[in-house]
């Protein structure tokens, strides 16, 4: 847990200096083609003689953001329809679990490089597909705590004592709902991370010279024999970070329940 927490400060903290650590551009050539590390230069160049450190830390920025982004669809949209569809009920309720079973059916990745596939490449398409993906398990998630909470005692008093259903909802079940679904929103950010830095990987972002981990680990496949660094680096932080994540906000509970 110490290891998890030091590591995620670290970047974190990488992100919000990135713009004063690099000091070469993230798009600039500053030397010769896979020029070795050294001073000024600590991971080297890459194939096309631009600063490795410099990318990495602008790439620690894009990633987190575009995950950061994605996590915030999937949960907004999918914790607004699932509190919707259990606070509505009857057959809100019913078309909102049978359209949930269906996207459940697909996996989340599957079903985000398949909207990638209809919109094109490109950076809103990949973090407006990641979100979509992710906010069917949020969305059950949230339905799952929701009625739960409103089998409690005290949203009977409530209600019996002549609470409307939105004051009640607002009122109750969501401050409560919150905290039970905190570990959950943790665990949708490790996803988002993961597919984003997967699609980008796979070159749907757009654009290749892009500064993003994934991005990055992609173009140094092709010099993974003579400059492994290329590789292994992205490929370690882009690990450590969702590892990290997860070990700081392990599946709850709820989840199981609602799988």
């Amino acid at each position: 847990m110490r290891l998890a927490r030091l590591w995620l400060g670290i970047v974190v903290a990488l992100a919000l200096l990135a713009p004063w650590l690099a000091q070469n551009g993230p798009r600039d050539p500053v030397a010769s083609a896979l020029a070795a590390p050294a001073r000024g230069l600590p991971f080297g160049a890459d194939a096309l003689g631009r600063d490795f450190l410099a990318r990495m830390l602008v790439g620690t920025r894009l990633s987190l953001g575009l995950a950061g982004l994605a996590a915030a669809i999937a949960i907004g949209a999918g914790g607004a329809a699932g509190f919707a569809g259990a606070m509505l009920g009857s057959t809100a309720d019913r078309l909102w679990l049978w359209t949930t079973n269906v996207l459940l059916s697909i996996p989340s990745l599957l079903l985000a490089m398949l909207l990638v596939a209809a919109w094109g490449p490109g950076i809103p398409a990949v973090v407006a597909a990641v979100g979509i993906g992710g906010a069917p398990v949020f969305s059950r998630v949230t339905r799952t705590v929701v009625l739960q909470l409103l089998g409690a005692g005290y949203v009977a008093a409530a209600r019996a004592a002549g609470g409307g259903r939105l004051w009640t909802s607002l009122r109750h079940v969501l401050p409560n709902a919150l905290p039970q679904l905190a570990p959950l929103a943790g665990t949708q950010f490790g996803w988002a991370f993961l597919g984003t830095t997967t699609l980008t990987f796979l070159g749907l972002a757009g654009d290749p010279a892009l500064p993003e981990w994934g991005a990055m680990l992609n173009a140094g496949r092709v010099t993974l024999v003579s400059a492994p660094r290329l590789v292994l680096i992205p490929a370690l932080a882009i690990c450590l970070t969702i590892l990290s994540v997860h070990a700081l906000t392990a599946p709850s509970e709820i989840e199981n329940t609602a799988r």
